[in-house]
């Protein structure tokens, strides 16, 4: 059998293996980012921030209620003064004391100071919302990273691995041949210098290998099971059909977008907010109070009242004036980082649309290249079994495979990588759209 078609063959009943066979035990990415997604500490913190921002909302609505308080004392009560003196023996006036004093005050109107900070909590519980999703998405990519590196470096280092003993293979057909008279020294030699550079490739993807499940330890809290891993694959119909439309949708889903656009309102809002300063303050106030031997009065004392307060303040030092213009420089700031945002936004969209486009065609070309890659190969290695060609010439071809064989496989999971990353420049990486091959 062909040599090209028995790796072929090798890596394609692996797939098969890994598929089939252990599907039942099969640890595909979805589990993986659903656990990600419960679990992570920034989602934990986000989620917490998010509630903490819609209990605001009702802290800030607190403030359309009226006031009570209510304020009760009792106790003795001594009073030793001339007029206390007089009343009886000399003595002074001692006596239980007991007053309760209600209040109620409702404010009518304070400038939509409060309406204004109803509005500045429910925008702050916006932007933690989005702030929540934006750090979904950014976790569920780091997932995504992590777990297509992991599959990466276990492919790269079971091909370097194969490579390695192929080579080892031929060394000892070459050192057979040099036994039997048939084969040269040089041969022999050239092939073992081969050989060190294969074992280096090797131990360069082990290494990178271990470094991949370490990040991915550190993101999902646990080793992987490599045995289990299955390649994820989004569906097509996630990726729309051009750049124009792809950036039509990150404008109007990416969260770090819409949160700018939610800053901006609120720079917006605190301007209203600080404006209200400039008016008066006006409630309604209700009182009652309840005496008993309140002072040299004896006995039970009762009086209610009802009244207007208006509190305006004249004068600051021009703080508020000073509040306002800040507040302005503010939102004209959240203007132009918002401005920002967009072009970010659009760049990173543009860069991830052309690295999709590249990798799907590297993909495609260097599938190309093994096929041609293979059939060199195989030419050399019938000539070098007819005696007609040296085993240096033969082991170079099998390197181009080999390097055509890695460069394939890494683009195509820089390809996988690409679309995920487009997901992330549109707002749309969710877990609905990250599945795995069955």
């Amino acid at each position: 059998m062909k040599k090209s078609t028995h790796i072929f063959v090798t890596m394609a009943a692996s797939a098969w293996f890994i598929a089939t066979v252990g599907s039942a035990f099969a640890n595909p990415i979805e589990g993986e980012l659903r656990g990600l997604l419960d679990s992570h500490p920034k989602i934990r913190v986000g989620e917490k921030k998010l509630e903490s921002r819609r209990i605001s909302i009702k802290e800030a609505k607190s403030l359309f209620y009226p006031k009570v308080d209510l304020l009760a004392e009792a106790g003795p009560e001594v009073i030793d003064n001339p007029t206390s003196r007089g009343k009886g023996e000399g003595d002074p006036n001692r006596s239980p004391l007991s007053t309760a004093k209600l209040t109620i005050t409702q404010n009518l109107f304070d400038g939509q100071r409060t309406a204004s900070q109803v509005r500045s909590a429910s925008i702050n519980r916006e932007i933690a919302s989005i702030s929540l999703e934006g750090t979904r998405q950014t976790t569920l990519f780091e997932g995504v990273v992590a777990y297509i590196n992991v599959l990466r470096q276990r492919r790269l280092k079971e091909m370097a691995l194969e490579n390695e003993r192929t080579i080892l293979r031929q060394l000892n057909l070459e050192d057979e041949r040099v036994r039997r008279g048939s084969g040269v020294n040089v041969d022999v030699l050239q092939a073992k210098s081969r050989l060190q550079i294969a074992k280096e490739r090797r131990v360069g993807y082990e290494g990178a290998l271990i470094n991949a499940i370490s990040s991915y330890e550190q993101v999902f809290g646990h080793v992987p099971d490599l045995t289990t891993m299955i390649d994820p694959s989004p569906p097509a119909q996630v990726i729309p059909s051009n750049l124009e439309r792809a950036t039509e949708i990150a404008l109007m889903e990416n969260p770090a977008l819409l949160s700018g656009a939610s800053t901006m309102e609120m720079n917006r809002e605190k301007k209203r907010e600080t404006r209200s300063q400039l008016f008066p303050k006006i409630d309604l106030i209700g009182t009652a109070n309840y005496e008993k031997n309140l002072g040299t009065s004896t006995g039970i004392r009762r009086d209610y009242g009802a009244k207007l307060s208006a509190n305006w303040a004249l004068f600051s030092g021009g703080s508020t004036l000073n509040a306002m213009e800040r507040n302005s420089f503010d939102y004209r700031a959240s203007m132009d980082n918002y401005d920002f945002l967009t072009s970010k936004i659009i760049e990173q969209t543009r860069v991830a649309w052309q690295t999709l486009v590249t990798s799907r065609e590297r993909k495609e070309l260097l599938g190309n290249a093994v096929n041609i890659a293979s059939e060199v190969f195989d030419s050399r290695k019938k000539l070098r079994d007819a005696g007609k060609e040296t085993v240096i010439n033969v082991l170079d071809a099998e390197n181009e495979v080999n390097n055509a064989q890695i460069n394939y496989t890494t683009s195509s999971y820089d390809a996988r990588m690409a679309i995920y990353q487009l997901l992330l420049a549109m707002g749309r990486l969710m877990p609905q759209y990250i599945v795995s091959e069955r």
